[in-house]
């Protein structure tokens, strides 16, 4: 396994090399961050966890979607304390934005994640008051958004799709992986593809192709339908069927 070079201060290491070198030493906690995909939530809670701040992860999500709400022992599953998870069922997109701008002045939030989705409400001139907000309060602001790609001022924009587990013994699966591409960031290169693997221990990412063991897509294992194969990284996406109720505070597992 070939050495990694630690994040700068004030940011999430990713791969540990040329990734995190383009993005200026890792992804910036003091910025707003965009990330569409199958695998978005994935790759929230995961970014949220190795972000290493303490606090609570604020989630501003819509009651209304079809994906329901956010399973407490999936974030048990990645390494995290489902207990710092709270979950604000925010409504429409304009209460959501107010409680996000609200949020962004708490320093001692780890992580705010909006679930915007597809609103259309969420333009560029909201996305650049949320980068503002995020760099002058340092709240590492992470915003999921659905349908085609929006004129935006995040720092970063990405997509997150699953990606094949390594195999382990008895034909298990390993752990999560993630296929990651840079579409966009601001003032620096972007079209950059990666694959990681997270480690749920030591709650950081690892670049895939540093580890040797060979891949079998998740779920070949237990005999599930080709078609069914990779959609979801373990449980890091997994969520609860029951919709969300008016107003959740702290998510709690079972």
């Amino acid at each position: 396994m070939s050495a990694r070079v630690p994040a700068a201060a004030g940011r999430v290491a990713l791969d540990g090399g040329r990734v995190d070198a383009a993005l200026g030493g890792g992804l910036a906690l003091a910025g707003c961050h965009e990330i569409y995909g199958p695998t978005a939530t994935a790759l929230a809670l995961m970014l949220a966890l190795a972000s290493a701040r303490s606090g609570p992860i604020l989630w501003l999500a819509d009651p209304r979607g079809d994906d329901g709400r956010l399973y407490g022992a999936g974030l048990a599953e990645l390494g995290g304390d489902p207990g710092r998870l709270w979950l604000v069922a925010a409504g429409a997109a304009l209460p959501m934005l107010r409680a996000a701008a609200e949020a962004q002045r708490c320093a001692a939030l780890a992580c705010l994640v909006i679930e915007a989705g597809s609103a259309s409400a969420v333009d560029l001139t909201v996305t650049r008051r949320l980068q503002l907000a995020a760099a002058a309060s340092g709240v590492f602001t992470l915003l999921l958004r659905a349908g085609p790609p929006r004129p935006s001022a995040a720092l970063t924009r990405w997509q997150a799709r699953a990606a094949p587990a390594r195999r382990l013994a008895g034909n298990a699966p390993g752990p999560p992986r993630l296929a990651l591409t840079l579409e966009r960031q601001r003032g620096g290169p972007a079209d950059l593809y990666l694959e990681l693997e997270w480690d749920r221990d030591r709650r950081r990412f690892l670049p895939a192709n540093t580890i040797a063991q060979p891949a079998i897509p998740i779920g070949a294992a237990f005999g599930r339908r080709a078609a069914d194969v990779g959609r979801v990284p373990a449980v890091a996406a997994r969520r609860a069927l029951r919709p969300a109720s008016s107003a959740q505070s702290t998510w709690r597992a079972a």
